[in-house]
């Protein structure tokens, strides 16, 4: 009975799975004459096909796609997490919603909070010096106090006060008031707007040594900026005189003169490097006989010359010439032989003496002041192709002398001698810092501590 049970079975599913097959087949059939029906429908769409108009480009293949390039490391700015001075854990070891205890704890996230801590109150040391009688020497004597490093001179406020007064006035430009103000607001000091001033005075003193260095130094320099601006001391006109290197020396004068007898001091008998200025007539007999003119003003007078005369199209291809001829001088390679540069400066010269003669025999002409101006300094305009240390431009003095420019503008100048000479030597330090990539306030504290500060 068992056995003819399972053979019912077997035979009942032998049954269905030939049913299944032969429904399969059918399918494939249906499935191949549907094929067939569709190859002879796009063998008749082919055949009726016709070539597209001239007009309809060609498809072009699809260019491969390139990897991204990725960036170098020190091209990647992406925020990262600061070293965390101070952490707190938030544990959790129930469920806040049923109460049942957790299994698997670990850091599920950090977030980082950037914060100050209060500013602490001043501090005030007093130092109590005691004395004593002799009765060997019939003197009192008193305890050695030594205070080196710690003040400047007989000053009540610390080197390090003095610092961050000087670095808030001299590299974050803020008003003498504006820093009496924050003092008392963060530091609870308080000092007076003479107080500051004379701390001024004498970190200004103290950096006398540094500023000294920084003459000799730009003395010596193969390429010096020059420019100077307008300043007012107690309502009297005067000029700020400054000095700049391209290796980040900067030198900031006070005169109230412009006459060619400042610059010339300042430079020395003994300067033989290449000055870069611009058109001033004050500069035309600076020492060591090398000089490279601004093309940067003589093209922006240029530009205001084409504007002056829109309609004059022999002024516009006059202008056009020479700036064509200025930016073949500026494309010259920076390994060009001497020699090679030397002709070049020399080609380009007489190139640019013809253009100017053109209108000179022109009374009258708008091109002729410019001329004239391109003859009289054509020896002081290619000087950048002879040496490539030599820029053709004076921006590095113009960019140097901003702060103070902007400074004048906001205060109104300085108010006695000592205030200009106070200004002018913080001014040489601060910047000279900041051109060379130096912290400030590290460098005032510096300079307050040591007896002898060296550059």
């Amino acid at each position: 009975m068992v056995r003819e049970k399972e053979y019912r079975q077997l035979q009942t599913k032998y049954e269905e799975v030939t049913t299944q097959l032969q429904q399969a087949l059918r399918r494939i059939e249906e499935a191949q004459a549907q094929l067939g029906a569709a190859q002879q429908r796009i063998a008749e769409l082919e055949a009726k096909k016709t070539p597209p108009p001239g007009f309809v480009k060609a498809n072009t293949p699809a260019k491969p796609k390139r990897e991204r390039k990725k960036r170098a490391p020190e091209h990647n700015h992406a925020r990262r997490c600061e070293e965390p001075t101070k952490e707190i854990v938030h544990p959790i070891e129930q469920c806040p919603e049923c109460q049942g205890p957790l299994s698997g704890i670990s850091v599920k996230r950090r977030r980082q909070v950037i914060d100050i801590a209060p500013p602490p109150p001043v501090e005030i040391t007093e130092h109590k010096v005691h004395h004593g009688w002799c009765s060997y020497c019939h003197a009192w004597r008193e305890a050695p106090l030594t205070l080196r490093g710690a003040v400047v001179g007989q000053s009540r406020v610390g080197v390090r006060l003095m610092a961050l007064i000087a670095y808030f006035r001299q590299a974050m430009r803020l008003p003498i008031r504006a820093i009496q103000q924050m003092l008392e607001t963060l530091y609870q000091v308080r000092l007076s707007v003479g107080e500051i001033s004379d701390l001024m005075r004498r970190t200004a003193q103290q950096g006398q040594t540094q500023h000294q260095q920084i003459l000799e130094q730009i003395r010596t320099s193969p390429v010096v900026h020059a420019d100077e601006t307008g300043w007012r001391e107690n309502g009297r006109n005067g000029y700020i005189w400054e000095l700049a290197t391209p290796s980040g020396l900067r030198l900031f004068h006070y005169a109230h003169s412009r006459a060619s007898g400042i610059i010339n001091d300042l430079l020395g008998e003994d300067f033989r490097g290449v000055l870069v200025t611009d058109f001033y007539a004050g500069y035309n007999d600076t020492p060591g006989g090398q000089h490279q003119r601004c093309w940067v003003h003589f093209l922006r007078d240029l530009h205001a010359l084409k504007e002056a005369h829109p309609g004059r199209i022999d002024v516009r291809a006059w202008a056009d010439s020479v700036y064509a001829l200025y930016l073949r001088a500026q494309s010259l390679p920076p390994d060009l032989p001497v020699p090679r540069r030397a002709k070049a400066a020399a080609l380009f010269t007489q190139e640019l003496v013809d253009l100017a003669e053109v209108f000179l025999l022109s009374p009258g002409h708008p091109c002729r002041t410019l001329g004239k101006r391109l003859i009289h300094f054509q020896d002081e305009l290619f000087r950048f192709v002879q040496d490539p240390r030599v820029p053709a431009h004076n921006n590095l003095a113009e960019r140097g002398i901003r702060p103070l420019v902007i400074a004048r503008k906001i205060s109104g100048g300085s108010r006695s001698p000592s205030g200009s000479r106070t200004r002018m030597d913080l001014a040489s330090l601060t910047q000279t810092w900041l051109a060379q990539h130096l912290n400030p306030f590290h460098q005032f504290l510096l300079l307050l501590q040591s007896p002898l500060p060296q550059l």
